[in-house]
């Protein structure tokens, strides 16, 4: 479920009466049709569709398939409306496993480096418009953890205002060929 902007322009951060209800909070859970049939608004939100489609797929390819990536920046936000420009791309935090046959950490620091378009933010900004950052969920719970609550802080809050907002969810293994097919 994708909840309708706030009168600010951006995903409340939980609907209803109380964030207790997990299920009512952010991240949302969606799927990638549901992200199309929601974002796909503009040609430019249907060109970053296609290139975060585009990452998802060369993600796969390289073995990276079980996982969820959050959602966020101006491109989950009303920023047309609020900004007075469409979005220029999308922020994604992939948390993920490393492919099977890449599980001690010296393999694994070499298939970053020979995959360096799918780890650098630099270079997922400039091959996929994806502001794009990766959690290895095989690093020391600690870490992950650590990870996770410095991204949580940094993509629950509007970069201007500080305003709290949310975003969304979505499973690495996902319905990303239909959501191709309504691009």
């Amino acid at each position: 479920m994708i909840p309708a902007f706030g009168p600010s322009g951006v995903l409340p951060p939980f609907v209803g009466h109380s964030p207790a209800d997990r299920a009512q909070t952010c991240p949302y859970n969606a799927s990638m049709t549901e992200i199309v049939q929601r974002f796909a608004s503009s040609a430019e939100r249907v060109a970053i569709l296609n290139v975060l489609l585009d990452y998802r797929a060369a993600l796969a390819a390289v073995g990276i398939q079980q996982g969820f990536q959050w959602l966020d920046g101006s491109f989950v936000e009303d920023c047309e409306t609020m900004r007075g420009r469409a979005p220029g791309d999308i922020d994604v935090v992939t948390f993920a496993y490393r492919p099977v046959a890449i599980r001690n950490n010296q393999d694994w620091t070499q298939f970053a480096l020979q995959n360096t378009n799918l780890f650098d933010p630099i270079q997922t900004m400039a091959d996929f418009r994806c502001d794009a950052y990766y959690i290895d969920l095989l690093k020391p719970p600690h870490i992950t953890v650590a990870d996770t609550a410095y991204f949580n802080g940094l993509f629950s809050h509007h970069r201007d205002t500080a305003q709290w907002k949310g975003m969304l969810v979505v499973t690495l293994q996902s319905d990303d060929l239909a959501a191709r097919q309504l691009l």
